[in-house]
């Protein structure tokens, strides 16, 4: 960006009390977090030690950290000391060590709790043990950490209530006498200490003057009630975008940016409606989709760009016919001088890859796959780690393409049913995945490529019905 907005400005240079940056896709809140923390310091004469900064990756915490140095050497600041920045997980479980003696050893894996749990429900020789299950008792355990809902409340998926119950209890016990935490405690245990020991929550305080928090849509109930448990003074910051919530199966809820104006009733709240990232038609084809979103606040969002761009919604007979297609363009891109790491492709969920990464492979088109694990898997299906050497075109679901951007980007199988799911259809949850079709659109820069086919499995689909509202087929 060749210069701040107003609206960034406005941001940058906020001074104490709480304030809402409602930030839309593309429109610089990284930068506005990180020229808000040097203006803290170089203008407002804040201690670097006084400042805390939280985002929900370890990468992004990384490189907003990096971000920062670098603009305090271009605008020549002594720093007296560098900002904590780090993930909610990060900050919390520095609590717990310094206070509580725990360590890396302490902290179990993923494997790891499911092997205590096995052996916790075996013990009970009343349930048949698959991995399937163990997986969604274990979801709703840290549902339930998350959550702070009360026993009566807490209505679990896996188990009824009084078998849930007594599984969790056996569970923290077995915690408890190995010495251990799983990935949820570390929030968990932290707030217990803090609620429970004045003295330890007031040292906090005073340390953590300012906090500013990034992806603000994405906090859980729990890593809400320990940031207002620390904040006192309210000097909070927050930037979020209610639209791009999408992980409403971790506990998040965009509902948090309307209970922050609740909860800190003076509030600022700055818009930073600008999209640097994505041409005119791409924005408004955003737009017309999320639109359609009732429980979200109101935005005028608009392109930054000249450009004009491209948006294809485009139908095929079948599966074949829509790969082959994506080939072709993909070849025709390559030839206008795009390199395949420009482009992506992306699907609501991981089955919907097979097919495309077949037809890729058979034309020799080097691609690569990120999956949950953030692992990279190239054509042979060897896990890679990332190269600025190697050219490949990027795959991976709606969920983790968040936070990346592309000139060119192909949503395939956009057809009712894959998007939205199924199962968020008989659940109700349209909105979630209105928000997650809206996440992926944003990804383009340039060029979005909707796919969908009119025949799967032997059946006749339909198109997703978020494209049909967004191009006025029908509403709601």
């Amino acid at each position: 960006m060749l210069k701040n907005n107003i609206n960034q400005e406005m941001a940058i240079r906020h001074g104490d009390g709480p304030c809402l940056v409602v930030a839309g896709p593309g429109s610089g809140k990284t930068y506005v977090l990180t020229n808000r923390v040097l203006n803290l310091i170089d203008c407002l004469d804040i201690y670097a030690e006084n400042i805390l900064v939280i985002t929900f990756t370890r990468a992004a915490a990384n490189e907003m950290r990096q971000r920062f140095l670098n603009i305090a050497k271009d605008n020549k600041v002594t720093l007296d000391g560098i900002p904590k920045f780090g993930t909610f997980h990060s900050v919390f479980f520095d609590i717990l060590k310094t206070n509580f003696g725990y360590d890396l050893n302490s902290l179990l894996n993923s494997s790891e709790e499911k092997k205590l749990l096995t052996v916790t429900i075996d013990n009970q020789k009343k349930f048949k043990v698959s991995l399937d299950f163990i997986n969604n008792v274990l979801k709703d355990i840290k549902l339930y950490k998350l959550s702070l809902e009360k026993n009566e409340i807490f209505v679990p998926t896996s188990l009824n209530r009084n078998d849930f119950f007594k599984v969790y209890q056996n569970y923290q016990e077995k915690l408890f006498l190995n010495k251990k935490l799983d990935f949820s405690d570390m929030i968990f245990k932290c707030y217990e200490l803090l609620m429970a020991d004045k003295k330890i929550l007031n040292h906090y305080r005073k340390q953590f003057k300012y906090i500013l928090i990034d992806e603000f849509q994405d906090i859980n109930k729990i890593q809400y009630d320990l940031i207002k448990l620390v904040c006192k003074n309210q000097n909070i910051f927050v930037v979020g975008d209610d639209d791009q919530s999408i992980y409403s199966f971790r506990g998040s809820r965009p509902k948090v940016m309307s209970d922050f104006l609740k909860d800190f009733k003076h509030a600022r709240v700055i818009n930073l409606n600008e999209n640097y990232r994505c041409a005119k038609q791409i924005v408004k084809f955003s737009k017309l989709v999320i639109d359609c979103n009732k429980e979200r606040f109101k935005k005028n969002l608009v392109s930054n760009r000249n450009e004009i761009g491209k948006v294809e919604i485009k139908s095929f007979i079948d599966a074949s016919e829509e790969n082959n297609y994506i080939i072709s363009l993909i070849k025709k891109y390559k030839k206008l001088g795009n390199k395949l790491s420009d482009m992506a492709i992306l699907y609501r969920t991981n089955i919907l890859s097979n097919s495309i990464i077949s037809t890729l492979s058979k034309y020799n088109i080097k691609y690569k796959v990120k999956n949950d694990e953030n692992n990279l898997k190239d054509n042979a299906g060897l896990k890679k780690t990332k190269s600025n050497n190697e050219d490949y075109i990027n795959l991976m679901t709606f969920h983790l393409s968040k936070g990346l951007e592309f000139n060119i980007v192909f949503i395939i199988d956009t057809n009712d049913g894959l998007i939205p799911h199924k199962k968020s259809i008989r659940d109700n949850d349209l909105e979630t995945e209105r928000r997650l079709f809206y996440v992926a659109i944003t990804r383009a820069k340039n060029s979005l490529h909707v796919c969908f086919t009119t025949r799967r499995f032997g059946k006749d689909f339909k198109p997703s019905r978020f494209i049909l509202e967004a191009i006025g087929g029908r509403n709601g």
